[in-house]
């Protein structure tokens, strides 16, 4: 369902804007001088905005979207490679997960060894 767009109702003596109609405004104390205007800023989440900030957008065909090649370190492991795409993406952050006894630490603890024995650095955080 499409949302409307909002109203307004503003104060024709002072300006004030308020969320809804009264009888006086709660700002100069006027009666009869609230009038509902159409709000022209577009409803959050749709995509619109207000004014343009000079930028411009080019969209890029998904056919090209992975014609760069990200520099990985591979790890060693050859399942953990093919499944990581080639290897770990330095300063990234990667999440095992999966039921309990299902070998993560072990995993991890491996590819901390193989870390190891390339001459590299690891952290094993666990929670």
């Amino acid at each position: 369902m499409a949302k409307t767009a909002r109203s307004t109702f503003v104060c024709q003596n002072c300006g004030a804007v308020a969320p809804r109609w009264t009888g006086k405004c709660a700002s100069c104390g006027e009666w009869n001088t609230i009038v509902e205007e159409a709000d022209t800023t577009p409803m959050p989440g749709s995509g619109l905005s207000k004014s343009s900030k000079g930028r411009v957008v080019v969209l890029e065909s998904l056919t090209h979207a992975g014609d760069d090649k990200v520099a990985r370190i591979p790890t060693g492991l050859v399942e953990l490679d093919r499944v990581t795409g080639g290897g770990i993406v330095p300063g990234s952050a990667l999440l095992i997960g999966g039921e309990p006894g299902i070998g993560k630490s072990t995993l991890l603890l491996q590819l901390a060894a193989a870390f190891a024995k390339a001459g590299r650095r690891a952290v094993y955080f666990t929670g």
